[in-house]
């Protein structure tokens, strides 16, 4: 980027626009709230926020972003002068807040569309985005916009680049070739490395290199997921034998991945793309290694992408309280209490994507789709990454959608994932449907992450609901708009008609 580059005009709009907001929070006189969405990116922006706050001597509050009403009882029992939201859309904040001109409001939010930007505009909203100076979404995260504010309040702001580094890669802000950093977040790691925050090497990318046995590393990889290595530690240990690879050191300590030398490197990634074949995930198995130099080693918050794997877990489970505490520095109580809850989380999903890989009558083949009735195989906090690991190593092919169904107290956990092939070919969005059963009052909750989704329904909505999936799919294969249309007349009249003969 030079300075003759219509880019860099862009980049140091941003940075004035981020200084500005950071003067804003310089400046505050009372307790600052930061209202936040619960992911990896939305906590490390958090993170980097409050640690600033926190050298100012300026009081915050945190307030995870559930419902809006949530939101709005819980600030009306605050006391403070400025309120930022990270990582929210407009219909996630409760109106009242646009109201209040008496208080400074600020909204941090990468992927703001321009019509919430005008929205924003008129209500004389302080906002750091990106489609107002239309660079695309990916060009940064949340962490990394809040990385930009950081530079407004310290001259050694560069310490904040191995969070924003891993709000990037958890927004996937990479090249698909070669998994090197796309957008803005190329400064900022060059920043980082520049004042030795940060180092980059290149390896065999699998969480667990810096600090987990080579073994438990494999047994637990579940992106890249291993057929007949993850979860089956027994298969973990033959297949190091087999490499000749020894899992102890002459200490009789326990080797890492981190610890082998180039030949043995060589070895462990010829032997794992074999298993991998012509798997999209080799891409990923060899790629940037990010080192935060000031971390211990063998701890899993030294290498940026285990650092990831810890919040993502910790998020998948609830824990974000934790997962901030982590952010924020704490390696003692709440870090061995977060890293004790996620040996079983990880260990539980490595398991139970091994049970399905080794048992694929457990995935059910409809007629235009596939589902996983996971009440024995699956919990609600592993089933969103079991399904992302199994599509993603084409163990459960995305030629259709896929769907995972469970059962916890009265209510139906579903985890679909959309086939971007039946996209293309038949325009089937899947989401679509869920999203007419949300107005139609079937859904209770309903989140999306680019192909994926999870729902929460009443269990005795469950029937209703896919058959309306098994009717929009058989219409996009094979139907007409106007007989879907005419069937879905009929079904109406026939409940009006059973309910007038109810009401009689």
């Amino acid at each position: 980027m030079t300075a003759n580059d219509g880019l860099y005009d862009k980049y140091l709009l941003l940075k004035k626009k981020a200084k500005k907001i950071a003067q804003l929070l310089v400046n505050s006189e009372d307790n600052v709230i930061i209202v936040t969405l619960e992911s990896p990116d939305n906590l490390c922006a958090t993170g980097i926020l409050l640690q600033n706050l926190k050298e100012h001597k300026i009081g915050s509050q945190v307030i995870y972003a559930k419902e809006k009403a949530y939101i709005e009882k819980r600030i009306k029992k605050l006391e403070y002068q400025t309120i930022v939201f990270i990582g929210l859309s407009l219909r996630k904040i409760p109106p009242n807040i646009f109201k209040d001109s008496d208080k400074k409001r600020v909204i941090i939010h990468h992927e703001l569309s321009k019509k919430e930007l005008e929205k924003i505009s008129n209500e004389n909203i302080e906002e750091l985005s990106l489609k107002g100076i239309d660079l695309p979404t990916n060009t940064v995260s949340n962490a990394g916009l809040c990385y930009f504010i950081s530079a407004g309040f310290n001259g050694d702001y560069q310490k904040h680049s191995p969070l924003a580094i891993i709000g990037s890669l958890a927004k996937k802000q990479v090249n698909n070739k070669d998994q090197s950093l796309i957008g803005f977040n190329g400064i900022i790691l060059e920043e980082g490395v520049k004042e030795q925050f940060l180092t980059v090497t290149k390896g065999t990318c699998i969480a667990g290199r810096e600090s987990q046995p080579i073994h438990l590393a494999l047994k637990y990889s579940i992106n890249p997921y291993f057929l007949g290595l993850t979860g089956n530690i027994n298969a973990c240990t033959a297949f190091l034998s087999q490499l000749n690879i020894t899992m102890k050191d002459q200490d009789d300590e326990w080797r890492t991945i981190a610890s082998l030398d180039s030949d043995e490197t060589k070895k462990l990634n010829t032997g794992l793309i074999s298993i991998l074949m012509e798997n999209e995930d080799i891409n990923k198995l060899i790629g940037p290694i990010y080192i935060i130099e000031n971390e211990s080693k063998h701890n899993p918050t030294r290498n940026i992408k285990e650092f990831l794997w810890l919040l993502e877990g910790a998020c998948q489970i609830g824990k974000f309280g934790l997962a901030l505490a982590v952010i924020l520095g704490d390696r003692e109580d709440r870090y061995n209490r977060l890293e004790s809850d996620l040996s079983d989380y990880h260990g539980r999903a490595a398991l139970a994507i091994d049970k399905i890989a080794q048992k694929p009558e457990i995935v059910e083949e409809k007629r235009f789709y596939r589902i996983i009735s996971g009440d024995n195989v699956l919990d609600k906090e592993t089933a969103s990454t079991i399904i992302k690991a199994l599509v993603k190593s084409k163990t459960i092919p995305i030629d259709v959608p896929v769907v995972a169904s469970l059962n916890h107290n009265e209510e139906t956990y579903l985890f679909v994932h959309e086939s971007s092939l039946q996209q293309q070919k038949k325009g089937i969005k899947l989401h679509d449907v869920f999203l007419e059963a949300r107005n139609d009052k079937l859904i209770k909750k309903l989140s999306r992450e680019g192909d994926f989704f999870e729902v929460i329904i009443e269990t005795n909505n469950f029937s209703d609901l896919i058959q309306n999936i098994e009717e929009s799919l058989e219409y996009h294969h094979e139907g007409t708009k106007e007989k879907r249309e005419e069937g879905k007349s009929t079904e109406s009249s026939k409940k009006k008609q059973a309910s007038k003969k109810k009401t009689d």
